[in-house]
């Protein structure tokens, strides 16, 4: 009877961390996906801006075309600076 807890136990054991192999974490990206490659990560949208509210998962792309598009982006404006203005970034 011991030899048939004693095996059971193990075959539980075996299951239980071939499950826990296999399991992969969610990863959740709220404002879409951003390449470590472009740079340090921008900040997340102004909550002013009601635009982002409704498309918050996109808004990684769009900073990432912006700086691409225009050297003087800034992320924390969401604009660029075309001579001596600041002009707003639209893709």
């Amino acid at each position: 009877m011991r030899n048939l807890i004693f095996a059971g136990l193990a075959a539980a054991a075996l299951l239980s961390a071939a499950g826990a192999s296999s399991a992969q974490p969610v990863v959740v990206e709220r404002y879409g996906h951003w390449d470590p490659a472009w740079g340090v990560v921008p900040p997340a949208p102004s909550h002013h801006w009601r635009h982002w509210r409704e498309h918050e998962g996109a808004w990684y792309g769009h900073v990432h075309s912006c700086m691409t598009r225009y050297h003087g982006y800034d992320a924390h404006r969401d604009m660029y600076l075309e001579g001596h203005r600041w002009v707003a970034c639209v893709d």
